[in-house]
């Protein structure tokens, strides 16, 4: 592997990551909105507002999680050479039904966690996962 100067590391490794995990991030918050996908998921839940502690951890924790995830899908994609946006879809398709998925899906069987609950959970997987690769395919269209 050949020497990455500071102006590439930033431009196609960190600038893409990041933008893509706000993305990803952002995403989640309108994704559990109580009017989106939020009141659907509480009652899947069997739980209501009151019944959910509001603190800053899920969001503190989510995006640099994001962030992470973020960063992986890059290096795949560059490292990989997927540049199509029909390859950078499809391999947000392939990490989801991977990595993301299965351990949702699997978690929920030993768990009890509903069906309609994990659905809207592995769905926001992969919508956060397009969220990454659809920045992925802007910023190489626009360039940088």
């Amino acid at each position: 592997m050949g020497t990455i100067d500071l102006q590439t590391l930033i431009s196609h490794w960190l600038l893409p990551s990041f933008l893509g995990a706000v993305f990803a991030f952002l995403l989640g918050i309108i994704w559990y909105h109580p009017k989106v996908l939020g009141g659907r998921w509480l009652e899947a839940r069997n739980l209501t507002p009151e019944d959910v502690t509001r603190h800053s951890s899920p969001f503190v924790l989510s995006f640099p999680l994001w962030f992470l995830t973020a960063l992986f899908y890059t290096f795949l994609a560059v490292t990989l050479k997927v540049h199509a946006p029909e390859e950078v879809l499809l391999l947000s398709c392939l990490l989801w039904v991977a990595f993301a998925m299965p351990p949702i899906v699997m978690g929920s069987l030993y768990t009890g966690y509903p069906f309609n609950a994990v659905a809207i959970d592995a769905s926001f997987q992969l919508a956060g996962y397009y969220a990454l690769g659809l920045t992925y395919i802007l910023l190489r269209t626009y360039g940088v």
